[in-house]
C-alpha cells in the first residue's frame, strides 16, 4: 500500500510541475515583445521607438527592406502577426541575443530578434514571413553550380570573433551533408521557416530526406548554396545575427535572416528566416564556361 501511494504522490509532484512549467509567467524580453507589437500595431510610435533598437531593420511579408525605423514608420509598415488569442509565442536565448517567434496559424509567421544593449532589450530585426503558393515559373538547373560564394568568398568581412566563427561553421554547413548535419542545430527543436515552404520538418527529417535524395539520384546536378550579394552581422560574442539578401539558383531572391550560435562549444546555425522578394525577377544561372567566354569579348 505504502508503495502504491508513493508511485501515486510522485506522478501527482510531476503533473503538477508540468502545469506549472505550461503557465510559467513570461520572460522580461517577451513582456516587452508583446508591448512592442501592441504599439506598432495601433501605430504609436513614441511607445514603439523606446523599444527599437538604433540599427532596427524590418523585411515585410513582400520581401521590402526597411534598412531603418524612419523607413518602416514613414511606410506605415505593421505586424503581420499581433498578439491576439490565437498568437503562439516561442523565445529561445543565446545570451545577449533573443529570438522571439509570434505565429499564427501555419501561415503566418514573425521572428523578432532582441539584442540586449546598455541600456536595456531593444528590438534589432524584425522578418515577417506569409507563407505563400507561387504564382511563377522556376527555372531547373540542369548543370552543376559549385558553391564559390558563400563557401569560398562573400562580398562581406567578419570582425569579431563571433562573426569569425559562425563564418565557419555556415561555410562548413554548405560544404554537403556532412557539414550540414555538424553545423544546424536541433537543442530547441528549431524549424526553419520560408516564404515558399512554411515551418520546415525536424533536422532529423530534413537529414534524412537529404540523403534519401542523394541515394535515389546521384547523378543529379550538384548545386551550391545561395550566394549572398549584401549582408550585415551583429556580433554579441556568443551569437551573431545575419541579415542577408541571396539570389538563387532559378528562383527568386530572398532576405535571409539568421541566428548562429555556440552551442555546448560548437557554432550552429539555430534560426533561419526566408521571405522571398514579390517583386523580383526569377534569376536563371548560365554554366560559368559562358561567364568566362563572354569576359573575354
Amino acid at each position: 500500500m505504502k508503495r502504491v501511494f508513493a508511485i501515486a504522490l510522485m506522478a501527482g509532484v510531476a503533473q503538477v510541475a508540468a502545469m506549472r512549467a505550461q503557465t510559467a509567467p513570461p520572460s522580461d524580453v517577451v513582456k516587452a515583445d508583446e508591448a512592442l507589437t501592441k504599439a506598432l500595431v495601433s501605430g504609436d510610435r513614441a511607445a514603439a521607438e523606446k523599444m527599437l533598437d538604433a540599427d532596427f531593420s524590418w523585411v515585410d511579408p513582400d520581401g521590402v527592406y526597411y534598412a531603418t525605423r524612419g523607413e518602416a514608420f514613414a511606410h506605415n509598415v505593421k505586424p503581420l502577426v499581433g498578439t491576439g488569442a490565437d498568437v503562439k509565442v516561442i523565445e529561445h536565448r543565446y545570451g545577449k541575443l533573443v529570438y522571439v517567434e509570434r505565429s499564427e496559424g501555419d501561415k503566418k509567421f514573425s521572428a523578432h530578434f532582441w539584442a540586449q544593449r546598455p541600456n536595456g532589450w531593444r528590438l534589432l530585426h524584425v522578418n515577417d514571413l506569409e507563407v505563400r503558393q507561387r504564382d511563377y515559373q522556376t527555372v531547373p538547373t540542369t548543370f552543376n553550380v559549385p558553391c564559390t560564394n558563400p563557401c569560398q568568398v562573400l562580398p562581406y568581412k567578419p570582425l569579431g570573433a563571433g562573426e569569425k566563427s559562425a563564418l565557419e561553421a555556415w561555410q562548413e554547413q554548405e560544404s554537403g551533408s556532412a557539414g550540414w548535419g555538424k553545423r544546424v542545430a536541433d537543442n530547441f527543436d528549431q524549424r526553419a521557416v520560408n516564404t515558399y515552404g512554411g515551418r520546415s520538418a525536424s533536422k532529423k527529417d530534413r537529414f534524412a530526406g537529404m540523403l534519401r535524395a542523394q541515394q535515389q539520384n546521384p547523378n543529379r546536378p550538384q548545386i551550391g548554396a545561395a550566394p549572398v550579394a549584401f549582408g550585415r552581422a551583429w556580433d554579441f560574442g556568443e551569437s551573431v545575427l545575419w541579415v542577408q539578401l541571396q539570389p538563387t539558383y532559378g528562383d527568386k531572391p530572398y532576405w535571409s535572416s539568421r541566428v548562429y550560435a555556440n552551442v555546448n562549444g560548437l557554432w550552429q546555425m539555430t534560426e533561419s528566416y526566408h521571405t522571398y522578394i514579390k517583386d523580383a525577377p526569377v534569376m536563371a544561372p548560365v554554366p560559368e564556361s559562358a561567364t568566362k567566354k563572354s569576359a573575354t569579348n
